[in-house]
């Protein structure tokens, strides 16, 4: 019987290094993090591949809360302002060529939304990478993830531990810091940060739906120059 491809089967002579719930494998092939990523067994692994080393992550509960609350925050902002938006949550985002690919925290297809509208998986080979891509820094930072998405060339990437939040916009060398969103203009990141942290005070349906009534009060008006 030919044994399934589970995590405890890979090799420590890769040169393993553990982390808690972060796991470092080391000299793996392309064609090996394909497999491993493919195998139903490791669906809920998060797992980034970048020039040989693999690293693999089982995220938190803070972690995942934080995720779901600032997804839901993402699109209710996209809901008031009226701005098309397309969810691909960790769906995993790869090119061979550059050898490359990770699972995003959340991403997000908005100046592309009607590119994939009518897509359920991505393909980056003919798809476009994703607008924006939100990392959570709970447990681990995510900057080492940067090269990746580098690779990948998305747009736009946040990183934030519920407490913070930074902005990196794609330019010519690498990544730079922002203050602003060029794929959510005139979206506050200050303000996103001000709900998160009532997160233990109100119910999230509740904290949504006043994220969503302030969000409105920010919509451009048609304006008149009278």
């Amino acid at each position: 019987m030919t044994a399934t491809t589970t995590l405890p089967t890979i090799p420590v002579a890769t040169g393993l290094q553990s982390d808690g719930d972060r796991i470092v494998l080391r000299d793996i092939s392309w064609e090996r993090y394909t497999q491993l990523r493919d195998d139903p067994a490791q669906m809920r692994i998060r797992m980034t591949f970048h020039n040989g080393v693999l690293e693999l992550l089982s995220p938190s509960g803070p972690h995942e809360r934080i995720k779901r609350l600032i997804e839901g925050l993402v699109t209710a902002w996209c809901e008031a302002q009226e701005i098309a938006v397309a969810s691909f949550g960790s769906t995993t985002c790869r090119s061979e060529p550059k050898k490359s690919g990770l699972e995003p925290d959340t991403c997000f297809y908005i100046e592309n939304e009607p590119r994939v509208r009518n897509h359920e998986d991505l393909d980056l080979q003919f798809d476009p990478p994703p607008d924006l891509s939100i990392e959570i820094d709970i447990s681990a930072s995510s900057l080492g993830r940067l090269p990746v998405y580098l690779g990948l060339r998305v747009p736009e990437v946040w990183r934030t531990n519920g407490v913070w939040l930074k902005i990196y916009c794609l330019a010519n060398h690498g990544y730079e810091a922002v203050s602003a969103s060029l794929a959510l203009p005139g979206f506050q990141p200050e303000k996103l940060l001000e709900f998160l942290a009532r997160r233990t005070e109100i119910d999230e349906i509740t904290l949504i739906r006043e994220f969503r009534t302030w969000a409105a009060t920010q919509k451009p008006s048609s304006g008149s120059d009278a």
